[in-house]
């Protein structure tokens, strides 16, 4: 039944529950950790076979495949054998940071050799042999009694919270929530602000000055800050100014074509090659890499629904490799690249570096082709919408409802520490758009267990994911965490949660400000671009801006197309179709200024209230000049002479 809500269509909806009879090792998981269980005890058994009927000098390579380290260890030199297993245990951690599948292989290989040709003449230790066999069937052992008791208490807390959710209901907005969406009147503070944005937009293609170059493989990537950034843009233009177009689309622009410096997407060559043995550099026609594909889909998405559908032409998104080799790709291949890599994948969720799935990462993906599908008519998402939704209620959530944050794609295994709040949060605010249902019980989940208000703001739980800014991995701080928080907040329709949050970190980071722009000195430059995000969304803004777009009225009426920048700072542009009302600001002191105004009726007359001239009249282009003096806050609306 159909409702209001806070000027919000929608309905009331009861809450999705937790699956009551989840599998105790989901299908897709189970198929892929039987195989990798088999072939783990076939190079086990092997080894186990040449140390025990092998010659003299094959018992030691034996012992070494039965387990990394296991060749120093039955030799009894136990330091070496600590020192290996440590190496071997660094190369799985490089291969879940960067993808690189061959590093455990090389140095489980280099152990093995190593210790073949120094050990081969030592007699085994009957201990360290023992040890050695017994290893892995040990840890094999102690984690499926560790995992059953997990799953036994995970579904135990899945009935409780089912119990709970039986009576929980949700407001879910319509799609859109209204059909004449509020445009708000930006703050001097918030213009300032948002200059940060638009100052790094704005640079030449080739810099990337104010970016944080930390890595370009792991979260505080290029790829993700300019992603970021224009999201932060985009969601600016929708909730404070659809009528404007100048230097902010200008610097959406060059938010997205930016992305096609190698400095950006480099990386692919390398994560491909040494994640899937393969010399394809092309980051988007390949298997894996949602990481790309995803977030850069979902800044295409947004900008076009703003009415240009310049990268949906052919060659419109050109990743540059060098002066001869290019890969020219547009809208169209990446949502089919992400279509075609959902369909394919046996999680249906599919990786982001080659071998590693992660769900926060799919939901860019999803995203992606809820956009494509509402611009160009595709049914992608509708294709796939019921697998989607399966392989996150079941291959990536607990009994508990909490989000398995990680899984490897060839192992099918992940592990628990990726399941903070930290990730279910951006999961959170991300699947409002296309999976609510998900959206609306991780946030009441997050509320219950995780939300403690101490009397003057909510607080996160004190973990070392919670007090670290992705951005720039530094740690201390939690003011990244309640960015996120206060934007999901926001996102849902939880006012008093967003509110807290936000406040707490405005008031709390110290601002630094120069020439007319602000930015906060204790968060990274995409902790600031998260912070415009949240501090210019709105209840269900993203969920719109994705699954609708803009009213008719938005698309068709007069638009302030021309602006000096920074002279010219605009809090509000919007038209009702017919006239277009205005608020400017003075950038960089007051100043008398020429503006542009496009998508006038050709030699239509209208009348200029705020401005120098009472009435100007459109040219056969349907564009006209009207000029301004801008000293404070300037109201201006043009509208027909009749």
């Amino acid at each position: 039944m159909s409702a209001t809500r806070a000027g919000r269509t929608g309905r009331w909806v009861p809450a999705r529950l937790l699956p009551r009879a989840s599998p105790f090792i989901p299908r897709a998981t189970r198929r892929k950790l039987s195989v990798s269980v088999s072939i783990c005890l076939a190079i086990w058994g092997t080894g186990a076979l040449l140390a025990a009927f092998g010659p003299f000098h094959a018992r030691t390579a034996g012992m070494a495949l039965m387990l990394p380290g296991g060749g120093h260890l039955a030799s009894g030199h136990i330091y070496r054998a600590i020192f290996a297993l440590s190496a071997f245990l660094l190369s799985l951690l490089i291969w879940w940071m960067i993808g690189a599948v061959i590093a455990p292989i090389i140095v489980w290989l280099g152990i093995l050799v190593e210790a073949t040709l120094g050990h081969s003449h030592v007699p085994l230790s009957v201990a360290g042999a023992w040890a050695t066999a017994g290893s892995v069937p040990a840890i094999l052992g102690s984690s499926l009694v560790v995992y059953s008791v997990r799953r036994y208490r995970q579904r135990a807390t899945a009935r409780t919270l089912n119990h709970e959710l039986a009576s929980v209901q949700f407001f879910r907005t319509a799609v859109p929530s209204t059909t004449d969406p509020a445009v708000s009147e930006a703050s001097a503070d918030d213009l300032a602000h948002l200059r940060f944005a638009i100052d790094l937009a704005l640079q030449p293609l080739d810099e990337f000055t104010g970016f944080d170059r930390r890595d370009q493989f792991r979260e505080a990537a290029l790829r993700y800050q300019l992603c970021i950034l224009g999201y932060a843009l985009s969601m600016y233009r929708y909730t404070h100014t659809p009528a404007f177009s100048g230097y902010l689309d200008e610097a959406q622009q060059k938010a997205i074509v930016k992305m096609g410096n190698k400095q950006v997407w480099g990386y692919w060559a390398a994560e491909n090659a040494w994640g899937r043995f393969s010399p394809n550099r092309d980051p988007v026609n390949n298997r894996d890499n949602v990481m790309l594909t995803g977030w850069q889909g979902v800044a295409v998405g947004m900008y076009e629904s703003f009415g240009d559908d310049r990268f949906s032409r052919p060659g419109g998104l050109t990743y540059t490799w060098s002066d001869t080799q290019e890969f020219q790709h547009d809208f169209h291949t990446l949502a089919a690249s992400i279509h075609r890599n959902f369909r394919r994948s046996p999680f249906t969720l599919f990786s982001c570096e080659p071998r590693w799935i992660y769900p926060v990462c799919n939901t860019f993906g999803v995203n992606t082709l809820v956009l494509h599908d509402r611009l160009h008519g595709t049914e992608y998402f509708r294709e796939l919408e019921e697998a989607i939704d399966g392989a996150f209620e079941n291959e990536f959530q607990r009994p508990d409802g909490r989000l398995i944050g990680v899984r490897n794609e060839t192992l099918g295994l992940s592990w628990n520490i990726w399941a903070s709040e930290g990730v279910s949060l951006p999961t959170t605010y991300w699947m409002n758009a296309c999976l609510p249902a998900h959206a609306e019980r991780a946030w009441w989940l997050l509320k219950r267990d995780s939300l403690v208000h101490d009397g003057e703001r909510y607080l996160l739980p004190k973990t070392v994911a919670n007090r670290c800014d992705v951005g720039n991995y530094t740690l201390g701080s939690d003011a990244f965490a309640q960015t996120f928080l206060s934007l999901a907040a926001r996102e849902i329709g939880d006012d008093e949660v967003a509110d807290s949050a936000f406040a707490y970190v405005d008031s709390m980071q110290k601002v630094i400000r120069r020439d007319g722009v602000a930015r906060y000195a204790g968060l990274s430059t995409q902790g600031n671009l998260y912070s415009l995000l949240a501090r210019f969304a709105r209840p269900a803004a993203n969920r719109d801006l994705i699954g609708a777009g803009l009213p008719a009225q938005w698309r068709t009426g007069p638009r302030l197309a021309e602006a000096a920048y920074p002279e010219v700072s605009v809090s509000r542009a919007v038209t009702d179709g017919h006239a277009l009302d205005l608020i400017l600001r003075p950038g960089a002191g007051p100043l008398r200024t020429t503006l542009v105004v496009d998508r006038l009726i050709s030699h239509g007359e209208y009348r200029v209230r705020g401005g120098l001239d009472p009435t100007v009249t459109a040219d056969d282009r349907g564009c006209a000049l009207v000029s301004v003096d801008l000293e404070d806050r300037t109201v201006l609306r043009i509208e027909p002479t009749r």
